[in-house]
């Protein structure tokens, strides 16, 4: 670790949360400073010094996805600010570089971020790997719902945590590279400083099925979050979010995308929706992502070679082979590209790996823009391994 970078404790966290405001120009509140103490206790902290001033900072938060069953290792990347004086004297890359390392060294497998300049992450190996789709629908637009068995009740937080905590993990579990939600992430997101309310829906056997995040003003009806494991309990909440109706000018709701837009469920589809780019991503450790990937599994073994350029991770960097039968994988690194295997190498950076690998993109469209390059036929072939299901994130960090 470089001599003027370290990482930072909660005593740093006023210096830090000063940085933070001035960088993003936004107001030193009493909840403001308590959301941002909460996730330095939960983050590990890296800042750059210069005569024991804090001159720039990123905090990285370490947090577990799901991915078609597989579990891993990723650290979310937040707070990026630096003062304006020191701004351009590399103090982000060296931060950045610095975590990639120590993220490799624990072999973190993942880091999402989300940027406020694609261009600018992308040098650090970052690629979009998430989208949401936004809605803005008139309240007299929003479509009539039949009466369904379902009963819904509305209730404070901690009464809805437990259905909250259930009902995502099972939509989580069919929605690849979400967050699996721990118990502080639970109370920082829906909880501490926020003024959200709650309705949960359950069957008529009592059996919670789906629940609304919602706030609501005269202005508008805004849904943070809306889960249903069926269409019942969908319709029912639906039908709760129309009877707002008389009371709000317009329905808002913006979610992660994963292909499907719902405007063919409301009675005139000429709907204001926006599909819009949400957070990036990138492999921190090839070889650590590569050993637990869920491949689909084959009973005929299937060999690959791949190289990879990484600028800030060299680790990556180089020719791997990859031998994958029965879902399984034996993974080499350094192979030396012979004349007998010279043709069948794909290559590709950091970042189009990160979108194959991750479902954002299919080989074959990767292969077309030329992000992926190699023998067409045979990253056509490495498709079929990989599984189905383009990413979704709900939260932010």
């Amino acid at each position: 670790m470089k001599d003027n970078i370290r990482k930072m404790t909660q005593a740093d966290s006023q210096a830090m949360f000063e940085l933070a405001a001035y960088a993003f120009n936004s107001e030193k509140t009493e909840m403001r400073k308590k959301r941002f103490d909460w996730l330095v206790d939960c983050s590990a902290n890296y800042g750059c010094f210069e005569d024991d001033q804090l001159t720039a900072q990123i905090i990285a938060t370490p947090f577990t996805i799901d991915f078609h069953g597989t579990t891993y290792k990723m650290s979310g990347i937040g707070s990026v600010s630096s003062y304006p004086e020191y701004r351009g004297q590399g103090n982000i890359s060296a931060l950045m570089k610095q975590i990639l390392f120590d993220l490799k060294t624990e072999k973190t497998a993942l880091s999402y971020l989300a940027p406020f300049s694609y261009p600018f992450y992308r040098r650090y190996g970052y690629e979009q790997l998430f989208e949401q789709i936004e809605y803005k629908i008139s309240s007299r637009d929003w479509p009539q719902t039949p009466l369904t068995d379902r009963h819904i009740y509305r209730c404070n937080w901690e009464e809805a945590k437990p259905a909250i905590t259930s009902i995502y993990e099972q939509w989580l579990a069919e929605n690849p590279g979400g967050v699996v939600r721990e118990d502080w992430w639970l109370d920082y997101k829906f909880s501490l400083g926020k003024d959200y309310r709650f309705a949960i829906v359950e069957n008529p056997l009592g059996k919670v099925e789906g629940y609304l995040v919602y706030e609501v003003t005269v202005e508008q009806f805004v849904i943070h979050e809306w889960l249903a494991l069926n269409q019942k309990s969908y319709t029912a909440l639906a039908g709760f979010i129309g009877s707002h109706s008389g009371a709000t000018h317009q329905f808002y709701y913006k979610k992660g995308f994963s292909g499907e837009q719902l405007s063919y469920l409301m009675p005139s589809p000429l709907l204001e929706i926006q599909i819009q780019p949400y957070m990036m991503g990138r492999i921190v450790d090839f070889e650590s992502f590569i050993e637990a990937y869920p491949f689909i599994p084959e009973s005929t073994e299937a060999t690959f070679y791949l190289e990879l350029q990484d600028d800030y991770g060299p680790w990556n960097n180089g020719i791997w082979q990859l031998i994958i039968k029965d879902g399984k994988t034996t993974i080499k690194k350094d192979i030396t590209p012979t004349a007998e295997i010279a043709g069948k190498i794909l290559h590709a950076n950091i970042q189009g790996w990160t979108q194959f690998f991750m479902g954002y993109a299919s080989g074959k469209k990767l292969h077309f823009h030329e992000i992926i390059t190699g023998e067409a036929k045979q990253i056509e072939y490495f498709d079929q391994f990989i599984p189905e299901g383009k990413p979704v994130l709900e939260d932010y960090f």
